[in-house]
């Protein structure tokens, strides 16, 4: 029997294509404008931003660093990664596709994942060939299709050409694949976030270089049990520093995988800066703090 929707999930359905639609329409100040206000309950200041996630929706709106962009595409950055600091840095890459119709689902190996590179959090699970190949077509064609850049104005996104990659699912340990979120200022580690048991019960703990708690929450529920470093954490940071150096910020995210140092992704816009949200909320303006973005918050 099909579940009857209820008045909040009906009013649901017909509200979020409406404001899509309504979104799009919307001048990308406005739209991050609004958006913020959705999230923090008032509009940014953009003409001298202190927070954290001001310095987000100002960069989201006047950054047009095009180094940004093939660093963020999840092919082209692993390419980068790999003649930058070996192939052993970088989580295998089994495969690339232009178009949904080019994946052949017999030839991949199992389990993977398939990720749009063009795209945050879009992915698809497999753990063996699925039985309904053509529904797994075209959930791949919608990611294909799927214009990030439009939900929450990230411009670099943009500029990359929607493709497909595909990586070996790794199921990390006890917590899942854990990850280790460096936040980087100008080449110096500020903050480790660190994610736990994604797929089951995400929780979330903020870590200071030294692998020290950090008091604060970031939008999951803390994970406050006691939680070694990984193995290699001193190299972690080295690899972070590294690549962060040449930007104001960036957030460097690695895996240890075996005792190995695997990349995972590069984030310049965490959150839209209207997702991760910090309590105590001062966290906003500290993180916000170490974030100089020099004389050019002059936009009106």
């Amino acid at each position: 029997m099909k579940k009857e929707l209820s008045v909040k999930g009906q009013l649901r359905q017909f509200i979020k294509p409406a404001w899509n639609v309504i979104r799009d329409l919307l001048p990308a100040k406005t739209h991050v404008q609004v958006d913020h206000f959705r999230a923090y309950g008032h509009i940014p200041n953009l003409k001298h931003p202190k927070t954290f996630a001001e310095k987000i929706a100002y960069r989201k709106l006047y950054d047009r660093d095009r180094r940004i962009a093939p660093l963020i595409d999840k092919i082209v950055s692993k390419e980068m990664m790999a003649a930058r600091f070996g192939p052993d840095f970088i989580i295998p890459t089994l495969a690339t596709f232009d178009s949904e119709a080019e994946v052949d689902f017999n030839a991949l190996t199992y389990p993977c994942v398939i990720k749009a590179n063009h795209a945050s959090g879009v992915n698809a699970f497999l753990m063996e060939r699925p039985a309904n190949e053509q529904k797994v077509r075209r959930q791949l064609g919608r990611f294909l299709r799927y214009q990030h850049h439009k939900t929450s104005e990230e411009w670099a996104y943009s500029m990359i050409r929607p493709r497909l990659l595909v990586e070996p699912f790794i199921n990390g340990g006890e917590h899942g694949l854990i990850d280790y979120k460096f936040q980087t200022f100008k080449g110096k580690v500020f903050a480790i976030q660190v994610d736990l048991d994604r797929h089951t019960n995400h929780r979330r703990c903020v870590m200071d270089p030294e692998w020290n708690r950090m008091p604060v929450e970031m939008t999951f529920p803390l994970y406050t049990d006691p939680l070694p470093p990984p193995a290699k954490l001193g190299e972690m940071l080295r690899y972070a520093e590294q690549i962060g150096e040449e930007f104001s910020y960036v957030r460097v995210d690695l895996y240890d995988i075996g005792g190995e140092v695997k990349f995972s992704e590069l984030t310049f816009y965490p959150g839209a800066g209207i997702q991760e949200t910090f309590d105590p909320p001062e966290y906003d303006e500290l993180f916000g703090a170490q974030w100089d973005l020099g004389d050019s918050t002059t936009q009106s």
